[in-house]
């Protein structure tokens, strides 16, 4: 490790301060800091990262990058957290397999959160942006409550609708009576759909 370090200080692009705050996302190649360092990489023996997962979650993108950029005859790769060397067949194997967990991590990160949020809205907590029409946030900001002139306006629709009504029918119908939406216009059909439903 001493003397990738050694090389490090010699020739080697380093990540800067500024590619820090877009690398925790990691998410997309579109980064104007990783764009930088890799067109610097072009020039140099090789690309120096903290970890792997700063570069990149996907294994698509990961892959993309070894072909473009870091493949035999090109730049390597080094990562210092996961100590990569992709100058070596063994290098550029343990860099596919750690792209493919930090995929798979990204991934079930993302079907918990989901999951979470379904469980929250299902009892009836605040889950975050607009609440759903028939309900507002509750005082606390926590939890959704009945917004009752809101449902009264869901309980007509809905009756109207069981009436036989098509969905513009019943917007028809609610504007005529004068009930509005939050902004204070008429009800889209696709509202209606949302309110009924």
């Amino acid at each position: 490790m001493k003397k990738l370090v050694q090389m490090a200080t010699r020739r080697l692009v380093r990540q800067r301060q500024g590619l820090n705050a877009e690398a925790r996302r990691a998410k997309s190649l579109e980064r104007p800091g990783l764009q930088r360092a890799l067109a610097k990489a072009k020039e140099a023996d090789a690309l120096l990262v903290v970890k792997l997962d700063r570069l990149t979650r996907s294994v698509r993108d990961l892959g993309h990058l070894v072909e473009k950029y870091f493949a035999p005859g090109k730049a390597a790769l080094l990562s210092v957290g996961e100590q990569i060397d992709t100058r070596s067949a063994a290098g550029r194997l343990v860099l596919n397999v750690l792209g493919s967990v930090s995929q798979w991590e990204r991934e079930a990160i993302g079907e918990r959160t989901a999951t979470a949020m379904q469980h929250k809205a299902s009892q009836g907590e605040y889950t975050g942006g607009w609440a759903p029409y028939g309900r507002r946030v509750a005082a606390d900001g926590e939890r959704l409550e009945l917004d009752p002139t809101e449902e009264e306006a869901r309980s007509v629709a809905r009756q109207l609708r069981a009436q036989g009504l098509s969905l513009r029918g019943v917007a028809r119908e609610l504007e005529r009576r004068g009930v509005r939406s939050r902004t204070g216009r008429g009800f889209a059909p696709v509202q209606v759909k949302r309110m009924v439903g």
